[in-house]
């Protein structure tokens, strides 16, 4: 099997392992006790515990960023509005409608990313772009009213939660690329992931919580924390270096495709005719914008060591 196969696989995988991470976190806080803000807490500290041992492993200097006063503020301020904020956004946002729903409101962070840009830039999108930010809008307009402008399909709270997520989103993408390009993508994430979880302790540490006494909701956790982040993020990186950003972005699209078809068959969510429009929509304009940029490259380009997806 050639490189290029065996990187289109890791990330096709690597899609679905995170579709399916958001499902996994709606059945914990479904079978238990377990509130999302808690469940955000827990899963940055064993998640960026299990990266920065991943980048120790590798070689990599992981205490090299604290040296640098600049890089170390740069540092907590991704993980406030980054690593932190895009993770409870999203748990909050399955906790309040499903899983399948807050993954496709967070896809809407690059039509956010390039619609700031063309703005901040003064410069006119493409044909491509300008698509791609109708469609998400229509899309999210869909699965929101189903088509009736005059009610909503999910609570005011999930929606208001699935945009601050999309926004968190995009900042998590964007920002942390001169830190990434400077320490390493394992080290800043890692660090990003471990810190949130840290701020998040004092507040959540001795929430009562009741853990269903099941073997499938203990295997939930594992699952959450280790292959929805650890494992599923080294496939990520992996396939993305090999076949570039812009066709890493296009298959990403499997992840909340992969979200609602688990969502379906695993917790009986259901989705009408408008949702899965309005979702094709919306993984329709992601993958405009990543045809766009192939089209600006003219090339397949490196991957560039970005944050990775998300969630």
């Amino acid at each position: 099997m050639g490189q290029t196969k065996k990187g289109i696989i890791c990330v096709l995988f690597a899609a679905v392992l995170w579709g399916s991470s958001g499902v996994c976190a709606q059945y914990i806080m479904e079978s238990s006790r377990v509130s999302a803000q808690w469940l955000t807490m827990v899963r940055l500290l064993f998640s960026g515990l299990i990266l920065l041992m991943l980048a120790f492993m590798q070689g990599e200097r992981i205490f090299r960023i604290f040296t640098d006063r600049a890089s170390l503020y740069r540092l907590l301020f991704f993980t406030l509005f980054g690593a932190l904020l895009v993770q409870l956004s999203f748990l909050v946002t399955i906790e309040k409608s499903n899983a399948a729903t807050a993954t496709v409101l967070q896809f809407l962070s690059p039509s956010i990313i390039v619609a700031w840009f063309a703005l901040t830039q003064k410069s006119r999108p493409g044909l491509f772009v300008l698509i791609a930010i109708i469609t998400s809008l229509a899309g999210t307009f869909l699965l929101v009213t189903h088509g009736n402008p005059t009610s909503l399909t999910i609570s005011g709270a999930a929606l208001l939660w699935g945009i601050i997520s999309a926004f968190s989103a995009a900042f998590y993408t964007t920002y942390s690329s001169g830190l990434i390009a400077r320490y390493g993508t394992l080290p800043v994430v890692g660090w990003s992931m471990l810190l949130g979880g840290l701020i998040l302790l004092p507040f959540y540490m001795r929430q009562p919580v009741q853990i269903a006494n099941d073997g499938s909701v203990l295997l939930a956790f594992f699952y959450l924390i280790v292959v929805g982040t650890a494992i599923t993020f080294s496939l990520y990186l992996k396939g993305a270096q090999v076949i570039g950003g812009p066709r890493a972005s296009i298959l990403s699209c499997a992840e909340p495709l992969s979200s609602a078809l688990l969502s379906l068959l695993l917790l009986n969510v259901v989705f009408t005719v408008p949702d899965w429009v309005g979702t094709l929509l919306i993984v329709s304009s992601v993958m405009l914008i990543a045809l766009d940029s192939r089209r600006r490259q003219g090339r397949y380009a490196p991957h560039d060591g970005g944050a990775g997806d998300a969630t």
